[in-house]
């Protein structure tokens, strides 16, 4: 496995999370390839960094406002030179609430010139009660 790589896939998802808690939806779909898809935790698809964006801007000033994000490392898998699949834990604390929203995100890196961007992310939530939650 190519450790610059891995580093270089690991800075741009706390890079991503950084943007998310900043309320940056623009910046947040900016790590997405142009090509990029989301399929969202409730299987919302955005098809492109426009529909991201918007996406992320109703869910960071709609939604879920005020809600910061946690993000493990992850890990990292390379399939080719070219892509890799970097997946981690994911938690929500969302304003007001006693218990934080767990879930897992799969991604799909593609590397675009010097960068590794999303090419398809997948968040999801586990359920409450699942074991995997603090309740």
């Amino acid at each position: 496995m190519n450790d610059t790589e891995v580093a270089a896939i690991i800075a741009e998802t706390q890079a991503f999370v950084a943007a998310m808690n900043a309320g940056d939806a623009a910046l947040a779909a900016s790590f997405y390839s142009e090509d990029g898809r989301r399929v969202g935790a409730f299987g919302d698809v955005q098809d492109g960094r426009g529909e991201i964006a918007s996406a992320y801007h109703r869910l960071l000033h709609e939604t879920m406002s005020g809600t910061q994000f946690i993000q493990e490392r992850g890990t990292v898998r390379m399939l080719s030179p070219g892509l890799a699949v970097w997946q981690g834990g994911l938690e929500l604390v969302v304003p007001g609430s006693d218990l934080p929203i767990r879930g897992h995100v799969v991604q799909v890196m593609k590397k675009v010139e010097d960068r590794w961007l999303i090419l398809e992310g997948h968040p999801k939530f586990f359920p409450p009660g699942s074991g995997t939650d603090s309740t």
